[in-house]
């Protein structure tokens, strides 16, 4: 069985015949999306000039990457890695 995020294999791996699946995926990851877009519409601590679609944008290309790393083949210690430092750099916004 593959390592990694299901919904980022889904989307990257489906044969032209499953598109409707990767449609559904896709729906989904964007759902998601867009309910971390609007918490953080409603969190009084972000800066001023941060962007709260592109700020979701950002968290869901980060984990995305970490999925990809982790079918790859990244142990789990250097995941975290990239997360911490992914997430110190974030509360630097």
């Amino acid at each position: 069985m593959p390592h990694g995020c299901l919904s980022v294999n889904t989307v990257h791996a489906c044969a032209p015949d499953s598109e409707p699946v990767r449609q559904e995926v896709i729906a989904r990851r964007m759902a998601g999306e867009a309910a971390l877009r609007r918490r953080f519409e409603q969190a009084a601590d972000l800066p001023a000039d941060c962007d709260p679609r592109v700020l979701a944008q950002l968290v869901h290309t980060v984990t995305d990457g970490i999925a990809v790393q982790a079918a790859s083949g990244r142990t789990r210690d250097q995941l975290h890695q990239v997360a911490d430092l992914a997430l110190r750099t974030l509360f630097q916004l």
